[in-house]
């Protein structure tokens, strides 16, 4: 294949009468004209590569039958504090990916290396390698050129200085193989990586020998080739693995079994244990060197900083070490065949320049500094990554979610105007003709659950806002109308354990031993069949509903409602703010009418096939590990929100659950929405209040909604006895109203003070995993109202639950 050919296509063979773009000419107007040519060919718009910063008269070398770029999301790790010898202080690193948790997982292995008083690291050594191949046409010819060649390395040498002068020759290795004699040169590349370089010298110097007759014999050379793979070059090989290709980089750190428990999620014994289990699986399976995860940071710091990226296989070869010692772990991560450099290649395109400069990678011995820096965030990631991997931490982002059996999912191409017309004939208008179906753009907030499974499930889960033209008796309208989508329960429950195993630790060990309990189980099917209610004290405060449609063999669980808009009061973003004590009037009055259709037929709630697991006082005290390990994470991870005294109180009242949760199981319950905030809920123009987002609905005491939306609705100002109070009682009295019943004050009051408590302990322990996986805006001034209402609950001096949030 001739230099710029396209394999497996000769001349002749060019499509007649297609544009051939013309290689090697690098200008704009000829990138434009390959593109042009490209999308011919395909017939596809390829937009996506119409625009590129790079700039086409700089390519040469770098790329051939240019047409446009692709971009890579890159994130910033760190910071990992060095102790170098050629790299000291806090260095960021850019970490070109798609694989998610990969720069957050080596931040946080850099945390904790870092907090133990950071990574030592050092550039043991440089070498690069080509290996010509000459072929004799005998053993002898072959033995008596490898033993001749060596005594030349001075004419070697000066044959190298012709063609770069930053490359130098440090020796010619032969290797005998039959009648074939293979030459490895070793060399040394200053801050270039020096594959091309080498090729270059290494050619060069092979022309001299071809041209000394006493070496290659008269006759006896039958041919010779550039490279004969015995280099190693874009390979992991033993052979490099023990002698070094590139820059051999080596760091290591102590850490304290604190920080790796208070960090890591695990002990120094469980750490070493498992990395031990690893090593001997490694042996046994025959991989070079023992690692978890190395290949990872080479190739994202290699694709930020513009180096060859298929040296992934050599580069990628790491043997991490850990040792138990007397304070904690030592731990220790080689490097032996970085091919990195500093200078050419792709390290001058704009983007990969600037980022080697953000880590000062640039100039005179910047390639040692920058290997330093790769073995140090590699050290960093396998800490991170066998830790997660021994404590349960560490969850596939690419499993299927358990399936094994193919599914037919649910398809957005099948809401279509058949299915619309269905939808239109369950409701209010039975015979009308759709005639047109388009989407809608509108700014959505997604809810917590569904954010964290849409990121993950590999089909279309979510809302969707569309517009249908209709025919009604002969008028043509338009309705908006908001189709719902939604995961399975198992999809839900899978996702939530994700956050959890992230969080690490007791939270991810106890979450799996309860993830059955936590009120996900039917989610999926839960507001289907509560939208398909006809009590008018429900419908009238739900969104209208066209149509549900379920299909358990597809997976399918889809709600067709209306699309609200022309609200007084809806919020749905990070920071839910402006709820006037009007609305939060309307919402509690409304709430009372929602809560009194299921008040006193708990029995007959309890049998209904869809309400799935209701939480209970034998439970939640069974359940203790989880809500205290949920406690620590939250004090852990968001020290500045929860501080000593909440963790304390929390710590506190976990202890006395066995004494407070049964006297909410012996209260009176309803039905509750169980996820009651200004997210889920709007104020309709003519002052009614309409909640959706029902998923996870469950039977508990009415004031748990109460409190709620106390916490996340009220203003901090507006913490008060008075406001409270009163608020607390228009949900009191509507609900005896419309349930035709009356509720003792004194007993709601109680019910109201215990419902905060189970808040504080388990929905705000969630929320704070799920704030580690994603940060909401919401949750800083929902937490601290919780505490404010328990702070003024605990004022009131109740006998039968003060001192129940009282730490030690």
């Amino acid at each position: 294949m001739s230099p710029g050919g396209l394999p497996g296509r000769s001349p002749q063979s060019r499509p007649v009468g297609r544009y051939v773009p013309a290689r090697g000419i690098y200008t704009e107007s000829a990138r434009l004209q390959r593109l042009g040519w490209l999308r011919s060919v395909t017939r596809l718009g390829l937009e996506s590569l119409q625009h590129t910063q790079l700039d086409a008269g700089k390519l040469t070398g770098n790329v051939e039958g240019f047409v446009g770029a692709v971009e890579i999301p890159v994130g910033v790790a760190g910071p990992l504090l060095f102790r170098g010898e050629n790299v000291q202080g806090e260095i960021y690193a850019p970490m070109a990916t798609t694989e998610g948790a990969l720069v957050s997982s080596a931040t946080r292995g850099a945390l904790a290396v870092t907090m133990a008083g950071g990574v030592g690291t050092r550039a043991v050594s440089q070498a690069m390698t080509r290996a010509p191949v000459f072929a004799f046409s005998r053993l002898s010819a072959a033995g008596r050129f490898a033993s001749a060649v060596p005594r030349h390395l001075g004419d070697l040498r000066s044959a190298v200085r012709q063609v770069s002068h930053h490359a130098e020759l440090v020796s010619v290795e032969p290797v005998v193989l039959g009648r074939t004699v293979h030459l490895r040169f070793r060399y040394t590349t200053g801050d270039a990586a020096g594959q091309n370089m080498t090729t270059a010298c290494t050619w060069h110097a092979c022309q001299w020998i071809l041209e000394q007759r006493q070496l290659v014999g008269d006759g006896e050379l039958e041919s010779f080739i550039v490279e004969g793979n015995t280099s190693g070059d874009k390979k992991a090989s033993s052979q490099a693995m023990a002698e070094g290709r590139g820059i051999r980089a080596s760091a290591d750190c102590v850490l304290p079994g604190g920080i790796v428990e208070r960090v890591l999620k695990t002990t120094p014994d469980e750490l070493v244990r498992g990395y031990q289990h690893i090593v001997a699986g490694a042996v046994h399976s025959g991989v070079l060197g023992s690692n978890a995860n190395t290949a990872n940071i080479v190739a994202a710091i290699f694709t930020a900083t513009g180096q060859d990226i298929a040296c992934v296989h050599e580069s990628g070869v790491g043997q991490f070490i850990l040792e138990r010692t007397p304070e904690g772990v030592y731990a220790s991560m080689t490097l032996p065949g970085l091919a990195v450099g500093t200078v050419g290649g792709g390290t001058h395109l704009p983007a990969q320049h600037e980022l080697l400069e953000a880590m000062g990678c640039t100039g005179r011995g910047s390639a040692a500094r920058l290997a330093e820096i790769i073995a140090g965030f590699a050290l960093a990631l396998d800490l991170s990554t066998v830790s997660a991997a021994v404590s349960g931490q560490f969850a596939s982002a690419h499993e299927r979610l358990g399936r094994n059996r193919p599914v037919r999912w649910f398809q957005l191409d099948e809401l279509d105007a058949r299915f619309f017309e269905s939808a239109l004939g369950h409701s209010a208008m039975p015979g009308a003709k759709v005639t047109g179906v388009e989407t809608v753009d509108i700014p959505m907030g997604p809810s917590v659950l569904s954010e964290l499974t849409s990121r993950t499930v590999k089909k279309a889960v979510g809302l969707f806002p569309m517009q249908l033209k209709v025919d009604h008796d002969g008028v043509e309208q338009k309705l908006d109308v908001m189709v719902k989508v939604k995961p399975t329960d198992r999809e839900v429950i899978k996702m939530a354990g994700l956050a959890a195993a992230l969080c690490g630790g007791p939270v991810a060990t106890h979450y799996r031993r309860f993830d059955q309990r936590l009120g996900f189980v039917g989610c999926d099917v839960r507001e289907l069949a509560l939208y398909e209610q006809t009590d008018t004290r429900f419908t009238g405060l739900v969104p209208k509903q066209y149509r549900t449609y379920r299909d358990d063999r597809r997976e399918a669980y889809v709600i067709v409602m209306e699309c609200l808009g022309d609200m007084a009061r809806m919020d749905t973003s990070d920071q839910a703010h402006g709820w006037s004590h009007r609305h939060l009037e309307i919402a509690l009055r409304d709430l009372g009418q929602l809560h009194s259709v299921w008040y006193g037929r708990e029995s007959e709630l309890r049998r209904a096939p869809w309400i799935g697991h209701i939480p209970n006082a034998a439970d939640m005290v069974e359940m203790r590990d989880l809500w205290l390990a949920l406690a620590d994470h939250s004090a852990q991870e968001f020290p500045e929100l929860v501080d000593g005294r909440h963790h304390d109180r929390l710590v506190s009242s976990i202890g006395t659950i066995d004494r407070w949760w049964p006297r909410i199981e012996a209260m009176p319950r309803t039905l509750v929405h169980n996820d009651f905030n200004p997210r889920n809920l709007a104020i309709r123009a003519d002052g009614r209040l309409c909640a959706y987002d029902w998923e996870l609905a469950t039977l508990h005491i009415p004031q748990h909604d109460l409190a709620e939306l106390l916490c996340t609705a009220l203003e901090p100002a507006d913490i008060n006895a008075t406001t409270v109070g009163e608020l607390s009682e228009i949900h009191r009295r509507s609900l005896e109203t419309h349930a035709r019943t009356v509720i003792d004050r004194d007993r709601w009051e109680t019910g109201y003070r215990l419902a905060l408590r189970d808040l504080a302990v388990n929905r705000f322990g969630l929320y704070f995993v799920a704030h580690t996986v994603r940060h909401y805006g919401f949750l800083e001034q929902w937490w601290r109202n919780l505490w404010a209402l328990i702070d003024l609950a605990e004022e009131a001096g109740e006998s039968d639950t003060a001192g129940l949030f009282v730490g030690p």
